[in-house]
């Protein structure tokens, strides 16, 4: 039975030998990292540009201006001007909450409508769609 079945994987060699090109056998992988940058650089409209700074987003900035405000209130009591850094915390604060309203919910892309998905970088719609109100008031007045 091995033999068999070595016989048959030499043929099948034998028969990719011929169809190879020549070189080194195949083409050069590609790595996911540089897919993923150049996924970043076509970026679809709609999407949202990277961040800058990394670490900044509302969550980070918010707990960072809660923290300045707190350790600028207790550090003022052993020097005074230490207080302004608690009002700088009080604008950060507010500046984040400010921005986590502003900003689309997480997930690395735009989310898409209701109705809708995103799947291989095409964007499939389920369900029925939205009448114009106008239609829907008609219909309804004709199943009365």
């Amino acid at each position: 039975m091995a033999d068999k079945f070595e016989r048959e994987i030499e043929e099948i060699l034998e028969k990719l030998g011929d169809k190879l090109p020549p070189g080194d056998g195949g083409a050069e992988p590609i790595s996911i990292a540089s897919r993923r940058k150049a996924k970043a650089r076509e970026a679809r409209p709609g999407t949202p540009r990277p961040n800058p700074f990394g670490w900044m987003d509302p969550t980070a900035m918010l707990l960072a201006g809660a923290g300045i405000m707190f350790g600028g209130l207790v550090l003022s009591n052993f020097w005074e001007p230490l207080i302004w850094a608690s009002f700088g915390g009080v604008v950060l604060f507010i500046g984040a909450f400010l921005w986590s309203l502003k900003r689309r919910p997480r997930g690395g892309t735009a989310q898409p409508a209701k109705g809708g998905v995103y799947w291989r970088d095409r964007y499939i719609e389920y369900g029925p769609t939205k009448q114009p109100a106008g239609q829907r008031i008609k219909s309804w007045l004709r199943r009365k």
